[in-house]
């Protein structure tokens, strides 16, 4: 047979014609379904940049129902916007280029307004309807969280203000802050600058805490019955080295010195001895216990980097071995003495809008354990108290050359409702770190005294 011939020519073509087509199929088989996933989620696909673009993302509510974050403008040209622009790190930001922080962030699926039924996002899909997100309403209250911004003025730390009982966080100030309303356009700026304005350093800053320990590591001894508040201290202001100094009583404590002493003039020398007694297993049990050493639990990001064990007992005892803590952490300890003892959980988000459009409470999350005895709690409460006011402030050492001042509180006198922390970083004036805290005791008070 004649392989030139006209029926040979249609053979190799039809053949040709069924590759070209096999080629094809395996083709889309290939771009469509093993890779498919890559594609829908490349950051360059036009489809998921136009469907991003069109997300309503569901508002951001205070705890009275004012709105700290939501989505305006035309289907086409939607924008995320935030009333307050100093809001702080619990709301976080939304941004297409960015990403997310935040409750931005814990709660994105729910912002987004994501369906995870199959008939739910098939309707979507088949009616071109826009997805909208539902609504996150938090514990913050929005003017004690502006309030609590602008007390700090141009000092660097953080604050942070919770209900005793409930652990509700009702402000998180992180200082220097940033306008969520201008990331994109200072977002590299903001990456580069020094002063870490993107850390949450009410949660994720990690301070020594120096003789801010004192308080929780005598409540602990005397709840194991290893010191009386009325026992005697020999040499309760002598010196004590630490990082190259000397550091004495914060003021001079009288002659006749007693463990109560220790604790209102702020004395280090003493805790040293007793944390050599009780020893680096008991100190870690009495850090454990007041949350020290567990990141809270909370919907926002939390991870620090980890810790080393504590090495030496004189140290710890005053707050300068490998010990870090963050004023969240802080305020939890500060609120389980006014709790008697129970260490509460944080709370953040009070409810959620269900599907139906009604707002679902969040329930609140039991202790986190005990700490120490109601009575040990109680009488640590009282020496911290100076006509009424339950406050503790001390300077701590951060290094060999840098210190940070703490300032904490318990407010109002009558009920000890609230628990107030704040760090005011490489700042050696208490008057600085108290006049933040007690102007926020007199917001937090005009606001409970408001009819």
């Amino acid at each position: 047979m004649n392989n030139d011939s006209p029926q040979s020519h249609l053979r190799q073509m039809q053949r040709a014609i069924l590759l070209s087509f096999l080629a094809v199929a395996v083709s889309l088989v290939f771009w469509s379904v093993v890779r498919s996933s890559a594609i829908l989620t490349r950051d360059d696909n036009p489809r998921l940049v136009e469907a991003e673009l069109r997300i309503q993302r569901g508002q951001i509510l205070d705890r009275n129902g004012t709105v700290l974050a939501h989505t305006v403008g035309e289907p086409d040209a939607l924008a995320r916007t935030y009333p307050f622009a100093t809001i702080g790190p619990a709301v976080g930001y939304y941004s297409f280029r960015h990403g997310t922080a935040g409750i931005e962030a814990g709660y994105d699926e729910v912002l987004r307004g994501d369906e995870t039924t199959f008939t739910a996002v098939l309707d979507q899909q088949l009616l071109h309807e826009p997805q909208i997100g539902r609504d996150v309403q938090l514990t913050l209250d929005a003017e004690l969280q502006t309030t609590a911004e602008a007390l700090f003025g141009n000092e660097q730390g953080a604050l942070v203000l919770l209900d005793v009982t409930t652990g509700d966080i009702l402000a998180m100030v992180s200082h220097p802050g940033y306008n969520p309303n201008r990331l994109d356009e200072n977002f590299d700026e903001l990456v580069e600058d020094e002063t870490a304005p993107l850390l949450n350093r009410a949660v994720q800053g990690q301070y020594q805490p120096g003789l801010v320990l004192q308080p929780f590591i005598l409540a602990a001894a005397l709840d194991a019955d290893r010191i009386q508040l009325d026992g005697a201290v020999l040499n309760a202001n002598r010196p004590v080295p630490v990082d190259g100094e000397v550091k004495r009583c914060q003021s001079d404590p009288p002659d006749d010195a007693t463990w109560a002493d220790v604790l209102r003039y702020r004395c280090p020398g003493p805790m040293q001895d007793l944390a050599d007694r009780l020893g680096l297993a008991a100190l870690d049990d009495i850090f454990l216990r007041f949350g020290f050493t567990t990141p809270p639990d909370l919907p926002l990001n939390t991870e620090v980097p980890e810790q080393e064990p504590l090495a030496d007992p004189l140290q710890a005892g005053i707050g300068q071995d490998n010990l870090t803590v963050s004023p969240l952490q802080v305020a939890l300890a500060l609120a389980a003495l006014a709790n008697d003892g129970r260490l509460p959980t944080p709370r953040l988000v009070t409810a959620v809008q269900a599907e139906d459009g009604t707002m679902q409470a969040q329930s609140t999350t039991p202790s986190a354990g005990d700490t120490v005895t109601s009575q040990a709690a109680r009488e640590i409460r009282q020496l911290l108290s100076d006509d009424g006011t339950v406050h503790f402030a001390v300077s701590a050492l951060s290094g060999p050359e840098s210190r940070n001042g703490w300032y904490l509180a318990l407010t109002p006198t009558e009920t000890l409702q609230y628990a107030i922390v704040v760090v005011v970083e490489n700042s050696e004036d208490l008057d600085v770190v108290t006049a933040i805290g007690q102007g926020l005791e007199t917001a937090v008070t005009a606001l409970d005294d408001a009819p």
